[in-house]
């Protein structure tokens, strides 16, 4: 397990738009009117210690354009440790993309085990997914966050599958005066032909000794983000993203793009037997077939720093369950215990 220390770095900049709805720093910007703009990001755990933004981990940045298709930002058996914060993990994953009449962004964390501020937090998944695309010119938004075995101080969340934590509103930690976590926060914006949508899996708040010096760290966070205008360009070839886990805890997440070598990842960890994988790019073979499954599948091969591999994938819909995964080198397969498989079109055509 490689631990990053840092500093936490004050930047005035960063860290009043961390943790903020909607606020992110841009890096390109399409100001074309006929097609639709997206903007997208996506960080695997980000935040603040006493009120001083620390560097995220997993964060493929923010983007607004017609199209991007930025590289996915996964590291495998990661962390970070500064001063009232440190996470480790499994799995530490984020991509985005806009292309056609759609926009989508997903975060992922498997087995986390964390400390924020005193606080230990632990998850088998925290997942966020976002979508916004266009319908007859008008923003459609959507979204989901998966947590599974997850626990902050001494709260099981969705102890009681009768009685679900809630969603999308402060829980108090006991114990500890003003501090809270929230559960699947979401924020939407929609204001004419533009819309945007941003979802954090968990999000820890501590308060510090003075204002204004809470540590505030959230994971598994995706922005999706769309202004409708004109007519889409639907050339792109359809790619896949996901991540879940097996029986047994057998975690992975796959991104590639029909026909493209070179973007994607693949990611797979078994905590039980050590085996921890990764492909290497340029991947052999990537292909999507829309045909497989209820909304599609595919098949990704090459090597990987364990040897030759073939990955296939089956999206069955939402919100996971149903979905099927299988890796030939970790004689793994089976249906998702856990996570989200999503085969994306260009655009939103019947299959």
């Amino acid at each position: 397990m490689r631990i990053h220390r840092r500093k936490a770095r004050l930047s005035v900049v960063c860290a009043a738009l961390l943790l903020t709805s909607g606020s992110f720093t841009r890096v390109s910007t399409a100001d074309s009117t006929d097609r639709p703009v997206f903007s997208g990001q996506a960080t695997a755990l980000q935040g603040k210690v006493l009120g001083i933004a620390v560097s995220p981990v997993g964060d493929t940045g923010y983007f607004e354009a017609d199209s991007f298709l930025p590289p996915t930002q996964c590291l495998l058996d990661e962390g970070i440790a500064v001063d009232h914060l440190s996470a480790t993990a499994e799995i530490l994953c984020g991509s985005t993309q806009g292309g056609g009449d759609q926009t989508s962004s997903e975060a992922h964390v498997a087995a986390l085990q964390a400390d924020v501020a005193g606080i230990p937090v632990t998850a088998t998944v925290l997942r966020s997914e976002t979508s916004a695309e266009c319908s007859a010119l008008a923003p459609v938004l959507g979204g989901q966050a998966q947590v599974f075995e997850a626990q902050v101080g001494s709260v099981k969340i969705d102890a009681d599958p009768l009685l679900p934590t809630p969603r999308n509103q402060p829980v108090p930690i006991p114990g500890v005066p003003g501090a809270y976590f929230i559960v699947g926060e979401r924020t939407t914006q929609y204001n004419g032909n533009h819309g945007a949508i941003t979802l954090t899996a968990l999000r820890v708040v501590v308060p510090g000794p003075l204002p204004g010096t809470d540590t505030d760290v959230s994971f598994a966070r995706a922005h999706a983000d769309i202004r409708c205008q004109g007519q889409p360009a639907c050339p792109q070839p359809a790619f896949v993203t996901g991540g879940g886990f097996l029986k047994d805890k057998k975690h992975f997440v796959i991104a590639f793009r029909n026909g493209d070598p070179d973007w994607g990842h693949l990611m797979y960890s078994d905590q039980a037997s050590g085996t921890r994988i990764r492909a290497d790019k340029p991947f052999g073979n990537a292909s999507v077939d829309p045909a497989l499954g209820k909304e599609g599948g595919g098949t990704l091969s090459g090597t990987s720093n364990a040897g030759a591999f073939v990955a296939k994938i089956v999206d069955n819909g939402e919100p996971g369950r149903e979905d099927w995964f299988s890796l030939d080198i970790a004689a793994a397969e089976g249906t998702l215990e856990g996570g989200n498989l999503q085969v994306h079109r260009p655009c939103k055509v019947p299959k």
